[in-house]
């Protein structure tokens, strides 16, 4: 390993044999030789057998988080960072919780720590709870796939902030399915997802108050969900601005959203 001192060589990645980095404790420049294992090693030889059995699960936590995305498709644009990478870590969380298959073949077990999903933020900067103080109640009832939310009273400047200078906003809700995975590789598409057409307040002034209201979510066929599936209810709040007297369009990149709740 080299250590270059010279302020005027700042680069950073691959060059020739040599990869070039820098560490975070440090604003020195460091340069090591490539090397490390073949791909053909690590999927052949008996030394990488343990390797092997993590990226199978990787894998499947990978697929647990898209299962996830698809079940919140209707709020995950109003995400400030990409939170897929946070989101499979918390899968792989969950399948580390499986105690009773090896390695390599254990379960996301979402039907038995589902709340653990509850209040996942797609934001940083402006989390859902920093705009929406109030907390917003909901019951699901899994004899019909559907929920009941109950949407707080809001009053801005006292008990909703909203840090986006536009001059309407709205509350947007959906309902999605996700389904126990694992060993089986294509678990994350073995049912269909229940997505169903998101439901919105109507649009108000962002210095109008809202009185709150009781909204039922549910989807166009009833369903009685399996042992294996889990509700995901998310919540989000859009903004939006003046095209002309009788239409309001979204703005992009403003609002926050999370998973509500699940069950």
């Amino acid at each position: 390993m080299a250590i270059f001192n010279n302020k005027l060589l700042d680069i950073s990645g691959s060059l020739g044999m040599l990869s070039l980095y820098k560490r975070r404790d440090s604003d020195k420049l460091i340069a090591r030789t490539k090397g490390g294992a073949t791909r053909k090693q690590i999927q052949k030889s008996p030394k990488f057998a343990l390797t092997r059995l993590n990226n199978d699960e990787f894998g499947d936590a990978a697929r647990g988080g898209c299962a996830i995305r698809l079940a919140i498709f209707h709020i995950r644009h109003l995400a400030d960072y990409n939170f897929t990478p946070t989101l499979n870590s918390l899968c792989r969380s969950i399948m580390k919780m499986d105690t009773h298959r090896p390695l390599g073949i254990r379960k996301t077990e979402f039907s038995e720590h589902r709340h653990l999903l509850n209040g996942f933020n797609l934001n940083k900067r402006y989390p859902f709870n920093h705009v929406v103080k109030p907390p917003v109640y909901c019951t699901v009832e899994r004899n019909t796939s559907s929920a009941t939310v109950q949407l707080p009273e809001l009053t801005p400047g006292i008990n909703l902030s909203l840090p986006w200078q536009h001059p309407m906003y709205r509350i947007v809700l959906s309902i999605g399915i996700i389904e126990d995975g694992g060993a089986d590789s294509d678990y994350a598409a073995k049912a269909p997802m229940l997505i169903n057409q998101p439901v919105t307040t109507g649009w108000r002034l962002a210095a109008q108050a809202y009185k709150g209201e009781v909204i039922v979510l549910q989807p166009e066929t009833l369903k009685k969900l399996r042992d294996d599936e889990t509700l995901v209810v998310s919540i989000g709040i859009e903004m939006g601005t003046l095209i002309s007297d009788a239409v309001i369009e979204r703005v992009k990149y403003a609002g926050s959203g999370k998973i509500l709740i699940t069950g």
